[in-house]
């Protein structure tokens, strides 16, 4: 019986191989490694549009970091990516310890939590913004219906943020749980039935068995929750007035959208470019600290 042969990758030429890679190298460069370096360059001149610019060195940086609403906008970036993180993956760890069980229409439920992660951002802000509104909204509505005080949810500045961070975390953290049900479900049998056999109960096998074995999938989760709650933008774009939005009173204006106002509604594109360089390192120096914090706590031993 003829069988044709099996040309190995490694013998192929060089050439061939970077014709394939080609595609996605062009891609990476004209679509990254390109607007990051102009977006460097820009950050330490004072363009503001058009062919004409003018080199002002660290001004940009100075500015940020002597400007009240830059740091209010940092300090309500803090605070609402501590809260997203942590309400992601406490949410996406307990909803998939529930649906790993026996439970009848697990699948059912799996897809109904995820699904908000693959709907657009701008419908479910609007949907929400709808549901929320403090006169008109049904919510509210409800509340006055049982004689409770009805909520400013987006015009009160109190619970303006909370709500942007509560409708993030709805849409997102289905994205978590599917990590997390995957984790789980790669935990050998044998670890649960030899601490059966010890008389552990199951408090003691999620601490001994069940955490320590997703601390790999934990760690994933926790880089990627970080870095898309900083990316956080189009929910307070919608719901708390487009281009002027990010109130009440600022206090929803994150990171990433005042470098949108700066750039896209105020023309300071080299502002606006400093801002956007702060926020990388910002992030990369986080991601960097929670890589080496990693070898304390993450376990990759396969049992």
């Amino acid at each position: 019986m003829f069988m044709p042969s099996v040309k190995r990758l490694d013998k192929d030429p060089p050439g061939v191989v970077l014709l394939f890679l080609l595609p996605s190298f062009a891609g990476f460069i004209l679509f990254l490694i390109i607007p990051m370096l102009s977006s460097a360059v820009l950050s330490f001149t004072n363009y503001s549009g058009g062919f004409t610019l003018k080199f002002i060195g660290f001004d940009n940086y100075t500015r940020a970091f002597t400007s009240s609403t830059f740091l209010n906008s940092l300090k309500v970036t803090v605070v609402f990516v501590i809260g997203a993180v942590t309400l992601q993956l406490f949410l996406g760890l307990l909803y998939a310890l529930i649906l790993d069980e026996g439970l009848w229409g697990r699948r059912f439920f799996r897809s109904l939590f995820f699904m908000p992660v693959v709907l657009s951002s701008i419908a479910i802000s609007l949907a929400f913004m709808l549901l929320l509104h403090p006169s008109q909204g049904p919510v509210n509505a409800f509340l006055k219906s049982v004689n409770l005080k009805p909520l400013g949810w987006l015009a009160d500045i109190k619970t303006a943020l909370p709500t942007i961070l509560l409708v993030f975390v709805w849409q997102n953290f289905g994205y978590y749980m599917v990590i997390f049900i995957s984790g789980l479900q790669s935990i050998s049998p044998t670890l649960y039935e030899a601490a059966e056999i010890d008389g552990c109960g199951a408090w003691r096998k999620f601490w001994s068995i069940t955490f320590p074995m997703l601390t790999p999938v934990t760690f994933f989760s926790l880089i990627m929750a970080v870095i898309k709650s900083f990316q956080v933008y189009e929910q307070v774009y919608i719901m708390t007035g487009g281009p002027e939005g990010g109130g009440p009173a600022g206090s929803t204006s994150v990171l990433v959208f005042e470098i949108y106002r700066s750039g896209f509604t105020h023309f300071q594109f080299g502002y606006a470019s400093a801002q956007a360089f702060i926020l990388m390192l910002i992030v990369l120096c986080i991601t960097i600290i929670q890589y080496h914090g990693q070898k304390k706590w993450v376990n990759y031993e396969i049992v």
